[in-house]
């Protein structure tokens, strides 16, 4: 029995992370085919006299919306990722 519980701890850990590569994988070709992604936590939008950036975060990752005059994209990325400034 003692033997089984590292195994078994193993296997799950794994598991978990091959769950979360498949999310990141299933909202990463959402996001390339122009939708929204499936698995948005927190969903901010930032005003500007331009437009607005819509802000979607999942479990690790950001997806970032532009849509003003002077930059219209969307960025998919990890969690860290930055907004973009219009000069």
């Amino acid at each position: 029995m003692k033997k089984a519980f590292p195994i078994i701890v193993k296997s799950l850990v794994l598991l978990l992370i091959l769950a979360w590569i498949i999310l990141v994988f299933v909202d990463y070709f959402q996001v390339k085919n122009g939708k929204k992604p499936f698995y948005c936590l927190k969903e901010q939008t930032v005003e500007y006299a331009d437009g607005s950036n819509t802000i979607c975060v999942g479990l690790g990752y950001k997806t970032i919306y532009y849509n003003r005059a002077c930059l219209k994209a969307t960025e998919f990325g990890p969690f860290f990722i930055q907004e973009r400034k219009c000069d």
